[in-house]
């Protein structure tokens, strides 16, 4: 089903050559099954509802035995649900895509988003900036592979400074209205998702405009097809990420040049004649190739055989070899980035070789045994014959249904749409036929289906009748045409006979939902100059310092003020002054950089905010050259205008600076511009003058600040993570001279610079020799655990380091064991191998050592190893937003794998809410500091918590029950067979019996369940033993508690492997969800119910 006419009618002929070459190869060859293989060819018209007929036509009138298709999403969605499912007749699909469909029958040999988006994006980031501006038609292609654009943006710590969609065939008015609000956006690459005509005119626009020199454009959309429409100096330049371009240098590219040469009306080969291949032609021709050798294997053209068949297919082609893999029916492909020339010819640029495909979190949920599709033809007759008699019965709901001038639909208890009126055929482009028999969730956009679907089920179960669809978030319409739209639903319930009908009334809000997105512009951009405003430019200066602490260079600001504006406006009119603010708003466009921002804040004020700045003298010239050209005479209405320009120029770092900071700074160095006659530029620095007056007075303080007895020990608890007992402390310094107190955030920086740290660190490490010798004679062997210090890299440099820390330890008679040193992973890193011996020398003293702020360093797993480390700190970066951002979460688990795999402990840095306690306590964390326990504590308020801790541990031990059991969850490494199972149980059981242990083991997919019980020391002290087994991961705590008998009083171990069951029933069509162990202990009595129903089991 290639696309002979339509908006992407031009890829149609190179669709069909290629078939017809992998046809003619697969017949040269004596064909399939002793007969000769057959092409039929039918339009798909570039829509869905041209498509969908073309596709029938395919199966009932020629009744082909497979389907080759779509290149537009939406009429591959439209096929994929309502012909190749219904109908069980394998689709091969050969255009890259955003991930969105699942079925059986479905193969898609191109790219995904991970495959495609997930390359280019950090290439473009990396080489040009991390603002883009990200645009499309309004179906699911763009809109998918905006979304997996977006999210791998946000890993980089990106900006998305744009994003509009345009309808399929948009006007030229549409794009140039589009092009301005990129213009203005200050983005650093633009990535448009256009199909065909579409995104010619827009390619033609943008170069036309003369935005190429002002951002770099790259596109999962432009080949050798769309290079040939436009011109070399439009084409010139953008780059491209896909599976196949015509300059890869393969054997099997240049065979298929020589038979697409041999194609009559080819008069050569693309630059050099007509004869082109894309990534749609090149797949189809692997599809045509996938099917043959699928009919091969399976000896047989059934259904059922090729689908089978075509899990395992691998296949080459001119990209190189491809495979399917069998889990998601999509491929493995190759995937490319590339820069097209002049000549309309492609260099590849990177290559990322064969990638695996991984489903787009934005469809995951739909990816999980999860299709919904128009029912067979049998059962829309029967759904239309019983909303015939149902409205029969209702004759005033028909008349009311027919006459109201909102759309309604009525749906069976399965979400069957058993009757719609005009209007609601009308709102998603279906006629009264088509749209009676469907599904109501296929109105939605693929990636919400199941949702809704699962809230229809919920509300039918529900004791409501009447639900405001609306109000569980904003919900999108779903045309026939595949293009999305703003809806508002309600759905109501009656009971007829023994079944529910569900009446739903809907509501287009696109008119709404562009007004409020016009509110949203104007309260975020000037409306004279479109640009940016005060709001948006304080947002853009914000995000870009945030950038700076993890990137480095520095973020630079130019305020720039027009030199008496005022009498232009007294002397030609306020009208006038608009017309020259916006002249000169469009020539600060042309003179600042790419990616630089320009807004306008207030009347003649304007800013630019420039990134990635490595020497100040940067922004000088832009300043210089933003001066020179505004002197220039402005020709207005007739008018000889002349104007000059005060700038004030600020740079600072997110690590030292704020926006309000910056924004002041350069308004302070504009007003002096101003005092020295107007018409120039000038850095503020009073700000470095500031700091220099501090450091001098900082460094005099501390040489006398021992002396003087103004430092202080603070000492912040550090907690176990299960039962948020005191297990340690971090000894953290405060500074209080006469003037008042100084944050360690200025002074510990100073110290370093200076070296007055060497001093402070030796104090710093008595006070805790002190305080651990001071706490084990109060205490016992009931003391916190350890006492940890901070060591600076400027004290790993001295050589008597080692020397001087053991003398201390002796002179307090400090137990070494007991003092932990906090060494951040950067400074480890600075200096490997020097700072390696003077932590052996340091740790032979029997000290343990810790990476500080672990993450943020660039310390490598061999390096690591090397070290006599203990214990791993999770910078508090990486805890803050664990619990709503899944890429810190990703990186915690990450940390935490690698801890466990070198058996080191860990601790959690800044812990401050029980949502992040909760995550890290799943994630398997072992101790945790923070304000959500305690905040830094003065010696004698330590000790007094710890006290009192100690004093509630002991009376509720004294007044605890002899016994004690604990549930936990875990995964096994690795799959168990029976025997192992058996061998694991016996010793288990032997172990238990010995300790006085009983208790219950259950092993279902994968995971363990396991209850013990005992005394409490024994239980905790095996529960410490298990985390350690390698044999289990993600140890997880479900509850534990007191008891006064035994529950299995057997002195052995209950099993049950749960994952198969004698005489198990099939639940094939009752099972709702899984539900597996992990789950189930999110609820602790459930799970405590669950496992203790085991006890009357003969095991």
């Amino acid at each position: 089903m290639p696309p002979l006419t339509g908006v992407v009618e031009m890829y149609g002929t190179e669709i069909i050559h290629a078939a017809r070459i992998a046809c003619d190869e697969i017949n040269q060859r004596g064909g399939l099954l002793g007969r000769p293989t057959e092409l039929i060819v039918e339009d798909d018209g570039s829509l869905p509802q041209t498509a969908v007929p073309a596709a029938r036509r395919l199966v009932k009138d020629h009744r082909c035995v497979a389907i080759i298709g779509n290149l537009l999403s939406s009429s591959r969605i439209a096929v994929a649900d309502q012909v190749a499912k219904p109908e069980g007749i394998p689709y091969l699909n050969f255009s890259f895509y955003e991930g969105s469909i699942f079925s059986r029958y479905f193969f898609h040999f191109a790219a995904l988003p991970n495959q495609q988006i997930d390359k280019m994006i950090p290439y473009m980031a990396k080489h040009y900036g991390l603002k883009m501006f990200f645009a499309g038609n309004n179906y699911e292609w763009p809109r998918g592979s905006i979304d997996a654009a977006k999210r791998c943006l946000h890993k980089l710590d990106g900006d998305v400074v744009g994003e509009e969609y345009l309808p399929i065939g948009a006007s030229l008015d549409e794009i140039n209205a589009l092009l301005e609000l990129v213009a203005r956006s200050g983005a650093d690459v633009f990535v448009p998702y256009f199909a065909g005509m579409d995104q010619i005119r827009l390619l033609t626009r943008f170069t036309e405009m003369g935005l190429k020199k002002h951002m770099a454009v790259v596109m999962g959309h432009f080949d050798e097809v769309l290079a040939s429409q436009l011109s070399a100096q439009v084409r010139e330049g953008f780059y491209s990420s896909n599976t196949y371009f015509m300059s890869l240098d393969t054997q099997e590219n240049q065979t298929y040049f020589q038979k697409l040469a041999a194609v009559p009306g080819i008069d050569g080969i693309w630059p050099n004649g007509n004869g082109m291949l894309t990534n749609f032609g090149e797949a189809t021709y692997l599809c045509v190739k996938a099917f043959a050798k699928a009919v091969e294997q399976a000896g047989s053209t059934d259904s059922e055989a090729l689908v089978d068949a075509l899990e395992t297919i691998s296949v080459s082609g001119p990209q190189g070899i491809i495979k399917m893999d069998a889990s998601t029916h999509h491929a493995w492909v190759n995937t490319y980035l590339s820069r097209c020339n002049a000549n309309g010819s492609f260099s590849i640029v990177e290559s990322f070789n064969l990638n695996p495909p991984s489903i787009p979190e934005r469809y995951r949920r739909q990816s999980v045994d999860f299709h919904i599709s128009s029912p067979p033809r049998h059962s829309k007759i029967k759904a239309q014959e019983l909303a015939t008699s149902t409205l029969t019965k209702l004759n005033a709901a028909q008349q009311i249904l027919s006459i109201a001038d909102m759309a309604i639909l009525a749906t069976d208890e399965n979400g069957i749409i058993t009757e719609a009126n005009v209007n609601a055929c009308k709102l998603f482009g279906y006629s009264g036929a088509e749209i009676l028999g469907m599904s109501v969730h296929l109105l939605l956009p693929p990636h919400f289906r199941q949702r809704h679907a699962e809230l229809v089920t919920q509300f039918i179960k529900s004791d409501e009748t009447q639900l405001n669809m609306s109000g569980r978030g904003e919900l999108t319409g779903y045309r026939k045409d595949g293009s999305f739209f703003p809806l508002e639903a309600s759905v109501g319930k009656v009971r007829l006979d023994e079944s529910w009908m569900l009446v739903v009334t809907l509501c287009d809000i696109s008119t709404r939902k562009q007004a409020e997105e016009e509110l949203l512009w104007r309260a975020t951009h000037d409306s004279l100059t479109g640009l940016p405003n005060r709001a948006l430019i304080r947002e853009r200066l914000t995000n870009a310092l945030q950038r700076t602490r993890r990137h480095g260079a520095n973020v630079g600001l130019l305020f720039i003020d027009l030199d008496d504006f005022k009498s232009i406006n007294d002397t030609y009119g306020h009208e006038m002054g608009d017309l020259l603010l916006k002249t000169i708003a469009a020539r600060l466009i042309e003179l600042i950089r790419p990616g630089d921002t320009l807004a306008r804040l207030a009347g003649d004020e304007f800013v630019v905010l420039c990134e990635q700045i490595e020497q100040p003298t940067s922004l000088s010239l832009i300043a210089e050259r933003i001066n020179a050209e505004l002197r220039q005479c402005i020709e207005l209405n007739g008018h000889s205008l002349y104007v000059t320009t005060s700038i004030g120029i600020a740079a600072g770092h997110g690590s030292t600076h704020s926006t309000d900071d910056l924004l002041r700074y350069a308004d302070t160095a504009m007003y002096e511009v101003k005092q020295k006659g107007r018409d120039g530029w000038h850095f503020f620095n009073d700000s470095l003058e500031q700091k220099v007056r501090q450091r001098l007075s900082v460094t005099q303080g501390l040489r006398l600040a021992i002396e003087r007895n103004e430092l202080s020990p603070r000492f912040q608890p550090i907690v176990t993570a299960d039962s948020g007992r005191i297990i340690g402390a971090e000894l953290l310094l405060r500074w209080f001279p006469e003037e008042g107190e100084i944050s360690p955030a200025i002074f510990i920086p100073i110290a370093e610079l200076t070296g007055a740290i060497i001093d402070l660190g030796l104090w710093v490490f008595r006070q805790a020799c002190r305080s651990e010798f001071a706490w084990r004679q109060r205490w016992q062997r009931l003391a916190p655990a350890y006492i940890s210090v901070n060591v600076s890299a400027r004290q790993l440099n001295e050589e008597s380091l080692a020397d001087d820390f053991a003398k201390i330890l002796q002179e307090t008679c400090a137990d070494p064991r007991r003092i932990l040193l906090e060494i951040t992973e950067t400074s480890l890193m600075a200096d490997i191998e020097t700072n390696l011996r003077v932590l052996r020398r340091l740790a032979d003293l029997g000290m343990g050592v810790a990476v500080d702020d672990f993450g943020t360093g660039y310390s490598s797993l061999a390096q690591l190893t090397r070290l006599p480390v203990n214990v791993l700190k999770i910078d508090r970066a990486f805890v803050n937003g664990i619990d709503t951002q899944p890429e810190n979460r990703a990186v915690n688990r990450a940390i935490v794998g690698l801890a466990r795999a070198l058996g080191l402990k860990l601790v959690a840095e800044g812990v401050e809410n029980v949502e992040q306690l909760l995550e890290l306590r799943a994630l398997g964390c072992d101790y945790i500091q923070g304000y959500l326990f305690h905040r830094p504590l003065e010696e004698q308020s330590f000790i007094d918590r710890f006290s009192s801790e100690l004093d509630i541990e002991q009376s509720v031990a004294a007044a605890e029950p002899p016994l004690f059991f604990l549930i936990y969850v875990s995964k096994a490494t690795q799959c168990f067979t029976d025997i192992q199972l058996n061998t694991l149980l016996e010793k288990t059981r032997t172990d238990n019996n010995a300790r006085g242990i009983t208790g219950c083991l259950l092993y279902m997919d994968g995971c363990f369940m396991q209850i013990l019980e005992g005394s409490r020391r024994t239980v905790l002290g095996l529960v410490e033993k298990i985390k350690r087994d390698p044999r289990h991961r993600d140890f997880q705590l479900v509850m534990q508690a007191a008891q006064q008998r035994r529950i299995f009083p057997d002195w052995s171990m209950g099993f049950r492997d749960l994952t198969r069951l004698n005489n198990e029933p099939d639940f094939t069509q009752w099972r709702k969800r899984s539900i597996d162990f992990f789950e189930l202990a999110e609820d602790a009595r459930t799970c405590y119910t669950y496992i203790t129903a085991f006890k009357h089991e003969n095991f």
